[in-house]
């Protein structure tokens, strides 16, 4: 009667086991913090609002530049002098009533001017602060008038145009999971609402902790119904 028991318990733990839908976490494409391009400086402006939706390289923060708009004026006009002065020397060289030692001065002297415009120009620039992806304004860091520095960020914006679904499978569905593969995944908080994602990362690791695998599955979201923190559900046994 025990060999029977044993028997049988073989060839029940041998069938299939049906997989479960698996649960998994969503999160925007892209998340970026949004720092100044300079150690210090007071903002001049914060040009949008929590909520705001930016596209890349708008401009969303202006910081004080009255000195650097300044130096670039400067430089303008040190450039206007330097060819001025160069075009005269060549002209004497031509004529031969001037050295070629000097019209070649002349000339090296106006392109350190234009490089040095070059960096007047820069240093304008990073005064302005861009955004660097299409997206949403999450968090707004700093206000009009306060200081920024490089170490702490000014604003936060999130992309999900498309989102990520996050996953920890089992390790026996790895050899069913590949990048590329096509998955339905439902979406809890919209009454199961179903969308069509892409698997566009498998972890060639186990995670040392749980030793489940970690899955990403991509999926669009153009017109924003899906919300990142949103849950998802997925059936890789299939």
């Amino acid at each position: 009667m025990k060999k029977r028991f044993v028997i049988a318990a073989s060839l029940i733990s041998a069938l299939p086991i049906a997989a479960e839908p698996v649960s998994g976490v969503i999160s925007p494409n892209a998340t970026v913090q949004v720092s100044s391009t300079v150690p210090m400086e007071i903002i001049k402006e914060v040009l949008v609002e929590e909520g705001a939706k930016v596209t890349k390289d708008q401009v969303v923060v202006q910081l004080r530049n009255d000195r650097e708009k300044m130096d670039v004026r400067i430089s303008e006009k040190a450039i206007e002098l330097k060819q001025f002065i160069a075009r005269g020397h060549e002209r004497l060289f031509k004529e031969k009533m001037g050295s070629e030692e000097k019209a070649l001065e002349a000339r090296t002297d106006l392109e350190l001017t234009r490089i040095q415009f070059e960096a007047k120009q820069l240093a304008l620039e990073e005064k302005t602060i861009r955004s660097p992806i299409n997206g949403i304004v999450v968090k707004k860091y700093k206000q009009t008038g306060e200081m920024a520095t490089q170490q702490t960020p000014l604003l936060e914006v999130i992309d999900i145009d498309t989102v990520d679904v996050v996953f920890y499978l089992a390790p026996a569905l790895r050899k069913t999971v590949s990048e590329g593969a096509s998955v339905r995944v439902k979406v809890r908080e919209l009454d199961g609402a179903e969308f069509e994602g892409k698997v566009n990362f498998v972890d060639p690791r186990n995670d040392a902790a749980s030793g489940l695998v970690r899955v990403k599955v991509k999926v669009e979201n153009k017109d924003h119904r899906i919300k990142a923190g949103m849950n998802g559900l997925a059936d890789f046994g299939k």
